[in-house]
């Protein structure tokens, strides 16, 4: 026989014609990645805390993790971006040990004059009709009447209001659903979108504080080891669960399991802070939006962050995520322009506001900042880079699958063709054509096709001969950002 078969032996004399299919030079390999929402959960929700589990709507998630969760937020903000990616989610149950955090509204004086008041919690709007003939404690009365109300129908419009509401005499306190730090980033403002204040009401508020004691991370070598999840949206936000995650994930980036994880997070907070915080952190596969004081909390802008990013990274990893609508997100102001690009030498990826609040992607980048030695390392600034890597480590070894069941030899002098034989150059071959056929002209990848092959080093190993081992330079292509110029302007023509 000149040819080699899977199913048809050398030991038929029947007559016929028998034919075999072959996948193996045919099959693509792609498949439907996965999102992973990590949040909390409220004791409503039915799903168990500390195991994952697949959501397959909104309403899914709602009863999962409780319909005014934080998990419920994120899926729901997730899903008005991306409604193709699988997705599932992690619910973690409040710290026993910790405490919700509180704001305060205090009335200081009553409204002379008929009105609405628009108080705004995490940029969903509550309505307070106010009466000249109201005191100060009744006003603070109605304003927690219409949390509780508004807490209600809120949930109908697809919204939530992230706290409980309680008035005593002229003071209404706010306490966060959830214990832990996450209370800390709920916004409290009057008038977003500059509505009047009636006339002769005065009110103070204390923004909430004082949330302490977040989640511990459970072990996510026994929670990931059966899964693999490409994506991963975080709703806490503190440095113990950033590295937590991180060390995970860059393990299993490893060649053991060769799967990327990209993590988004955001933080809300001053130039100041954000600089302080950005700077405490050095993950590759971390991504940290810089939200500045808007009104969007850092889990709801986690999984908007991450639902503009997943899908783009994933079929088109080398094109700039410039632009990409952060749907859902409510935006006022932001880093001046020198504060912002500091914060982008910081980890801090950031965004623009337009003049109707509407917030994009302006650059997304990591926040890996320093190699192991202390100094600075721009290798995986962009996120781009290590979605780039994965492509092209998938394509790589969807090629190499199709050599699954030959033997290996040093080279094929000397064999008839048609034997499934694999040599040095076999396998030089297939790279060759994979970067100049599909990385570069079919996805646009990489680049520069002739330094590729002039760098390219391929071996038979010397003392396993089932083994080939090679070594490849690919040049990456950048997404693009910027245009510089100089206009030499001039008066007069020479």
């Amino acid at each position: 026989m000149n040819y080699s078969f899977n199913f048809i032996p050398e030991s038929i004399r029947m007559p016929g014609s028998y034919i075999e299919f072959d996948p193996s030079q045919a099959g693509l390999g792609d498949d439907m990645p996965a999102v992973l929402i990590v949040g909390q959960k409220l004791a409503a929700g039915t799903a168990p805390a500390g195991e994952i589990t697949q959501v397959s709507s909104v309403e899914d998630a709602m009863v999962k993790a409780g319909g005014r969760s934080m998990l419920a937020d994120m899926v729901r903000d997730y899903r008005r971006r991306d409604q193709v990616l699988d997705l599932f989610i992690l619910p973690l149950a409040d710290n026993s040990a910790g405490t919700a955090a509180t704001a305060t509204i205090v009335v200081n004086s009553p409204a002379t004059a008929d009105g609405t008041l628009s108080l705004y919690i995490d940029g969903q709007e509550v309505s307070v009709g106010i009466t000249s003939t109201m005191t100060t404690a009744q006003i603070a009365a109605a304003i927690a009447a219409a949390v509780g109300t508004e807490a209600i129908a809120a949930l109908t419009e697809g919204n939530n209001i992230p706290c409980d509401a309680a008035a005593a005499a002229s003071t209404v306190t706010l306490t966060a659903l959830h214990k832990g730090t996450c209370g800390n980033n709920i916004d409290v403002r009057l008038n977003l979108y500059q509505e009047r204040t009636p006339t002769g009401l005065s009110l103070t508020i204390n923004g909430f504080a004082g949330g302490a004691g977040d989640p511990n991370t459970p072990d996510l070598n026994v929670l990931l080891e059966p899964r693999y999840f490409k994506y991963v949206a975080l709703g806490i936000n503190n440095l113990a669960t950033f590295t937590a995650w991180h060390s995970v994930v860059k393990t299993r980036l490893q060649p053991e399991n060769q799967e990327y994880t990209q993590i988004f997070s955001a933080y809300r907070g001053d130039y100041a802070s954000a600089y302080s915080f950005g700077g405490s952190l050095n993950f590759e596969l971390l991504s940290v939006l810089s939200l500045g004081i808007n009104p969007t909390s850092t889990w709801r802008a986690a999984a908007m962050y991450a639902a503009a990013c997943a899908p783009k990274l994933y079929s088109s990893p080398q094109e700039s995520l410039e632009g990409r609508e952060l749907t859902g997100m409510v935006g006022v102001n932001y880093h001046i322009w020198r504060d912002a690009n500091s914060l982008l030498f910081k980890g801090m990826s950031i965004m623009n506001i337009a003049q109707d609040g509407t917030c994009t992607i302006l650059r997304p980048i990591s926040t890996y900042q320093k190699r192991s030695d202390g100094s600075a390392d721009d290798s995986y600034l962009d996120i781009n880079t290590l979605a780039i890597l994965d492509k092209t480590r998938r394509l790589q070894r969807n090629e190499a699958r199709k050599w699954i069941g030959y033997s290996a030899a040093a080279s094929a002098e000397g064999f008839k063709p048609g034997l499934k034989i694999v040599t040095k150059d076999s396998v030089k071959a297939m790279l060759l054509s994979l970067y100049k056929n599909d990385l570069q002209y079919e996805y646009g990848l990489v680049q520069n096709y002739d330094f590729y092959k002039s760098t390219l080093q391929v071996e038979q190993d010397p003392t396993n001969p089932s083994r080939f081992n090679f070594v490849d330079q690919p040049v990456l292509v950048s997404p693009y950002y910027m245009l510089t110029g100089r206009n030499q302007f001039r008066k007069v023509a020479d």
